[in-house]
């Protein structure tokens, strides 16, 4: 019997978010028991607010060695399965034998999310699965329900990759061009006010950068997004998770493997994969009309 379940996050905020999948099917196969998560300085704060996760555990790979051990010792015999999302040789260090396998190999077109459940389809079969939320305080809900915001598209395009990152001058023209028709909000850290710029300060523009915690973001995409126009990033898989319709605009990284997987979505890439900078803005202003007309 299944008593204490341990998944293995990967290290990376984006990568975790695609692998939240295995956590709700882990959860419907096994209610009743304990569910316990490995997570990164990167994504600890984020798994803390998660209600489907009894424990998160902190694990840093800058650790020394002798730290690492220790790690290991301190959870090994505790948990009954164990779904390793990043291959690493912990289901042996803890000693758990009903776990993902080592062996993996998955097609090229296949994408991430559905390469992390095929780990777990032998130890979760089940495939229904109800998504998990995320606990934000009274203040927060507060402080978010006080703004009266309206159902906005939502935009994050800046990205810590340059070959990423969709070019200001173009989003200053797709934003010139939404704002005709919807209320426009615009997220990211407090370093992406650089990259905004005076978008930022434009009628029927709200901005939130550097304004929103992770968890916070996942609950204004939930409750005020009509959709996300974003690049290659974490919150554009948090809001395929959450199946929000998404116009996600690509340069060097592999679409059909990281792109968005809500059902109503549309990747804008060029054919090389080198840049998003050709990618005309009146083009892009199209999609979003597109997949918003198509609801």
């Amino acid at each position: 019997m299944v008593k204490k379940i341990i998944i293995n996050f990967p290290t990376n905020l984006g990568d975790a978010i695609v692998g939240l999948p295995v956590l709700d099917r882990l959860h419907s196969n096994y209610p009743r028991a304990k569910i316990s998560a490995i997570t990164s300085p990167q994504t600890h704060n984020f798994f803390m607010r998660n209600r489907l996760i009894d424990e998160v555990i902190l694990f840093d790979k800058s650790w020394k060695p002798r730290v690492k051990i220790k790690f290991c010792l301190y959870l090994r015999g505790k948990y009954d399965l164990i779904a390793d999302l990043k291959n690493s040789f912990l289901p042996v260090a803890l000693g758990i034998r009903k776990r993902t396998p080592f062996y993996r190999r998955a097609p090229k077109d296949m994408h991430a999310t559905n390469v992390y459940l095929q780990l777990i389809r032998k130890i979760a079969p089940k495939k229904e699965s109800r998504k998990s939320d995320f606990i934000l305080t009274e203040d927060e809900k507060n402080k978010w329900q006080s703004q009266n915001l309206e159902k906005s598209v939502f935009i994050a395009c800046s990205s810590h990759s340059h070959l990423k990152q969709y070019p200001y001058e173009y989003l200053k023209g797709v934003v010139r061009g939404l704002k005709s028709s919807y209320n426009i909000v615009i997220l990211g850290e407090e370093k992406d006010h650089q990259f905004y710029k005076d978008i930022l300060t434009q009628e029927k523009v709200t901005n939130l950068v550097g304004k929103t915690t992770i968890v916070e973001a996942f609950y204004l995409l939930k409750n005020y997004a009509q959709l996300l126009l974003c690049v290659d990033s974490g919150l554009m898989h948090m809001a395929s998770y959450i199946n929000l319709p998404v116009v996600a605009i690509f340069g060097p990284t592999n679409s059909i493997a990281y792109g968005p997987w809500s059902k109503r979505s549309l990747v804008l890439e060029d054919k090389d994969l080198t840049q998003v900078s050709r990618i005309k803005p009146q083009e892009v202003i199209e999609a979003v009309k597109k997949v918003l007309a198509n609801g």
